[in-house]
């Protein structure tokens, strides 16, 4: 197959997920979030997270040494801020996907890596923000139940 055809395909793929809503969006990306997250992402996030000793407070601080990503403490314990200086999904930086609703795979891939990292919190993640939308930025915000708040 040609580039014509992919180029084709990926701005039909753009124009249809600007018709869909943010249920239907978390919904076709949650297996695409699942891998990224399975990625370099999660291992890297693993570590530093094991290096912080399990302390979110702190992994959050430090996590701006790893690339194009700043941590934010809002309330310590509980609400935190992921922000990214780039957009580097493979989407948006290779097939030209424009919509903000790409943001929703990365919101999924979020979950996926604190699901992983904090098992036993319940939390919520929302996009505050996003590069795709016309920010400077992507900021998510995570925010945890309090410990023992099942």
């Amino acid at each position: 197959m040609d580039n014509e055809f992919f180029n084709d395909w990926f701005n039909a793929f753009n124009a249809g997920l600007e018709k869909m809503d943010i249920k239907e969006c978390s919904r076709l990306f949650e297996d695409c979030a699942k891998r990224c997250s399975l990625d370099a992402l999660k291992y890297l996030y693993r570590d530093l997270f094991e290096e912080c000793e399990s302390n979110l407070d702190t992994f959050f601080k430090r996590v701006g040494e790893k690339k194009n990503v700043k941590g934010r403490v809002i309330e310590p314990g509980k609400v935190y801020e992921l922000i990214f200086t780039n957009c580097d999904c493979p989407l948006h930086t290779q097939a030209n996907i424009r919509s903000n609703r790409l943001c929703e795979c990365s919101r999924q891939s979020m979950i996926c890596v604190f699901k992983d990292l904090v098992p036993d919190r319940k939390f919520t993640i929302e996009c505050k923000g996003s590069i795709l939308s016309g920010n400077d930025i992507c900021c998510h915000r995570i925010v945890f139940d309090k410990k023992g708040d099942q």
